[in-house]
């Protein structure tokens, strides 16, 4: 915090959310964590009161993480999604490999 710009740090937390929505838009998940320990830190070191201008940038900071909150859940579901048809292939695959030996079987018998 410099005393020549009392918002510096304020603007630093808008900084470090518009990077975490691009972060996460990027699926750079580690950076994220990083991220965030940098923003707790500077969190940390905010001053009390706020001075006058700095709300304006906490509404900023706060819709972007928000944002970046919706685009982390709408990977996460992508990951599911895609779990899932994984799961449901490799039951198929399963199901199928029972039945292999028994017609195998039988294609033999009939030669």
């Amino acid at each position: 915090m410099t005393a020549a710009d009392p918002l510096a740090p304020y603007r630093a937390l808008v900084r470090i959310a518009e990077l975490e929505l691009e972060l996460a838009r990027e699926q750079r998940y580690d950076e994220i964590e990083q991220l965030a320990l940098q923003r707790e830190q500077l969190i940390g070191e905010l001053s009390h009161p706020a001075p006058r201008g700095a709300q304006e940038c906490l509404q900023r900071a706060l819709a972007i993480e928000r944002r970046a909150k919706v685009e982390l859940l709408r990977r996460r579901e992508e990951v599911l999604l895609t779990l899932r048809g994984v799961e449901l292939r490799r039951r198929t695959a399963s199901g199928y490999a029972r039945t292999l030996p028994a017609k195998a079987a039988r294609v033999i018998a009939q030669a």
